[in-house]
């Protein structure tokens, strides 16, 4: 169990029994203090290291960008909210990085590339989406079909949003239009690529390397 997890047990624990709920409304109480307690750990750590590395923008649309497609996609998770919040803003910073280092590359070769991702994004969405973990089985076909339709529905959105930026970069030559715009494909990019089964892999062996007391428990043994 994380440190997220164990403060979010203990704290909905004492405010239940203080409160006097049962053990479900307990559940549900702990759930909410988990949710918030992750989500603030993940933007507070995205934003400090946007900040020291000067991609604030290009991280934080990366972080959002992939972080709401990933509700409705699915998809492997880290075995911590830690090693979740690590392992996603390592992959947001280096892809970040690759944002602002493409920035200056011809606009027809940036729209083919767009066109490239986003067009890997609706096949990968269409073969796998949803993609059950878990934490999250998803064995009910209803909410497979539910979830299915918000992530498509989702893409769409982004899409037209990207197009809206990318308009404005063309015409009156706005660059953080492009920035956003590019970070959006590359965020789309990213979880679409955590649903592949080499993204996955990728995932595993990465929450492997830093599951520090995993390392420790086979160098003693």
């Amino acid at each position: 169990m994380g440190i997220i997890e164990e403060l979010s047990l203990k704290a909905s624990n004492k405010l239940g029994k203080k409160l006097d709920k049962n053990d479900e409304e307990i559940a549900v109480i702990n759930y909410g203090l988990f949710t918030i307690l992750h989500t603030s750990l993940a933007i507070v750590v995205t934003i400090i290291v946007g900040l020291l590395t000067k991609t604030l923008i290009e991280i934080m649309t990366i972080s959002i960008t992939s972080a709401i497609l990933k509700r409705y996609s699915g998809g492997v998770h880290a075995t911590s909210p830690e090693r979740c919040t690590l392992i996603g803003v390592i992959l947001a910073y280096i892809l970040s990085y690759i944002s602002i280092s493409i920035m200056d590359i011809d606009m027809s070769i940036t729209i083919l590339m767009i066109i490239s991702i986003i067009g890997f994004s609706y096949y990968i969405l269409y073969k796998k989406c949803p993609v059950p973990s878990k934490n999250k089985p998803l064995k009910k076909e209803s909410t497979r079909k539910k979830l299915r339709k918000k992530a498509f529905n989702l893409i769409n959105i982004y899409v037209v949003l990207i197009i809206i930026l990318l308009s404005i970069y063309s015409i009156n030559n706005v660059t953080i239009a492009k920035s956003i715009a590019l970070s959006m494909v590359l965020g789309i990019g990213l979880q679409v690529f955590v649903l592949t089964s080499l993204g996955g892999r990728l995932i595993n062996l990465l929450d492997n390397f830093f599951n520090i007391n995993k390392f420790l428990s086979k160098n003693m043994s």
